[in-house]
């Protein structure tokens, strides 16, 4: 039976959100679709293969700011791109690990390379245009693998009498200080503190743009 491969795609995608990256199998796929496995390695050879026809997708989805319009600054692009970036990785379950794990094709080469030439018209050398395109993007992703695995964890200890965060810190001044301003609700603040990291990265790269004009 011939299947189409965006279909294999959608259902995918909702067998991610339904049993996690971990999970997922080309077997429990092929069951959700009703078909034979060998069906769908004429479209993917393996999970891997699999894997990064999903992050494509979810960046197609749900990344919306990753090129740059005409005569944006350099700065306010990396600042909306990097939230963009985010907000898709947070729209998929596992979405950060997924990115992480795959392989970039050749329309990622193609956006990376209208990103860097941003960045090189505003000064940076090709060289650095690319440590700041990678810079940011790890950011965003080491982020958000830490933010999907405390949703994982709170999810496992649903039901569990919370900690007091105040009371565990109150042996550690500078810590206590430092958390209690980030902590909305009883939890971290994780907008806030992905923006004031956000805004360090961008802060350092307009400082050594500065020192390269000098």
């Amino acid at each position: 039976m011939a299947i189409d491969r965006d279909r294999i795609i959608d259902e995918a995608m909702l067998l991610l959100d339904e049993v996690g990256i971990d999970k997922l199998s080309t077997r429990k796929l092929a069951e959700r679709l009703g078909v034979q496995q060998p069906a769908l390695y004429w479209h993917f050879k393996n999970k891997s293969a699999l894997l990064d026809a999903l992050n494509a997708e979810m960046l197609k989805r749900h990344y919306v700011d990753r090129l740059p319009s005409p005569s944006q600054d350099w700065a306010e692009f990396t600042l909306a791109s990097a939230r963009s970036q985010r907000r898709a990785l947070l729209a998929v379950r596992d979405g950060a690990r997924l990115t992480a794990g795959t392989r970039p094709t050749v329309a990622d080469f193609a956006d990376t390379e209208k990103q860097l030439q941003l960045y090189v018209d505003a000064g940076f050398t090709p060289q650095e245009a690319l440590h700041v395109a990678m810079a940011v993007a790890r950011y965003v992703v080491g982020y958000v693998l830490e933010e999907q695995g405390e949703r994982a964890r709170e999810a496992e200890e649903a039901g569990e009498a919370p900690g007091n965060l105040r009371a565990e810190l109150e042996p550690y001044p500078l810590m206590a200080s430092a958390v209690i301003s980030l902590v909305s609700e009883g939890t971290i603040n994780t907008e806030r503190a992905f923006e004031t990291g956000l805004r360090f990265l961008v802060d350092g790269m307009r400082a050594s743009l500065g020192r390269l004009s000098h």
